[in-house]
């Protein structure tokens, strides 16, 4: 197991999905992160979990009736900490302009298991291209047609299927889709489908892990990796040590 993502950015100590929480993760020396993606209502990819912005701003409302203008006027970081009020929703363009500059990985969860934000699958591999970060870029969704759609569109974009504890048939999804891994709880690793996945060859990747307990029972060779709310403290608890050199701080 060597490769830890920020699930939301450090986000322990930050708060979520803020460049805050992202630029905490390159401190503690993550090697990738984890992010989800929503459109505005002017059809913008933005950087925040929940359908709404009740949650994680001062705001109350969904993303979707939102102008990135309107959303961008939202205080994204005193509900975790007053210090951190200036704190903004970010744009995938500023995240991914910032991921360029240093070599973390980047999962981008497209959260289209509620809201189906046409076209989000469009918006996000053009960004992506535009950077030039296919190679170190997974799309991964809980909505197959999502992923589908993905990779209609591209081949080459890497994709995972997420899934809950109901994963029957999940690894057979998996291969029909073209996955290139399977993003599931620990559970996943105590059924047989975990089995069938290391059969075909596809990684598992598993969340949100925030203790050594958490992958009790789990061989260490059968995961792919794992992502974790604190980097260092998984990284401490776990007795895993980080050699690699970061390319930067991203600014």
């Amino acid at each position: 197991m060597t490769t830890f993502y920020a699930h939301r950015g450090a986000s322990t100590m930050c708060p979520e999905n803020t460049m805050a929480a992202f630029r905490q993760a390159l401190r503690e020396k993550a090697d990738g992160i984890e992010i989800d993606v929503q459109l505005s209502k002017d059809g913008e990819a933005v950087v925040i979990h929940d359908e709404t912005i009740d949650r994680t701003t001062n705001g109350t409302g969904a993303v979707k009736d939102m102008t990135v203008l309107e959303l961008k006027q939202l205080d994204a970081g005193s509900w975790y900490n007053q210090a951190c009020e200036d704190e903004k929703i970010p744009l995938l363009e500023e995240v991914l302009k910032w991921i360029a500059g240093t070599d973390l990985k980047l999962n981008i969860e497209l959260k289209t298991d509620h809201e189906p934000y046409p076209g989000i699958e469009q918006v996000v591999i053009d960004a992506i291209k535009r950077h030039d970060l296919r190679e170190r870029v997974v799309l991964s969704s809980f909505n197959l047609d999502t992923l589908r759609r993905v990779r209609d569109i591209s081949q080459s974009v890497s994709i995972a299927v997420l899934v809950w504890d109901n994963v029957d048939g999940i690894v057979k999804c998996a291969r029909h889709l073209g996955a290139d891994a399977i993003h599931a709880r620990p559970g996943f690793m105590h059924t047989a489908e975990s089995l069938r996945a290391e059969a075909a060859g596809l990684p598992i990747r598993l969340y949100t892990v925030n203790a050594p307990e958490d992958l009790k029972g789990i061989a260490p060779g059968f995961v792919d990796a794992v992502f974790t709310d604190s980097p260092a403290r998984l990284r401490e608890a776990l007795g895993v040590e980080d050699v690699r050199v970061h390319v930067g701080d991203g600014g």
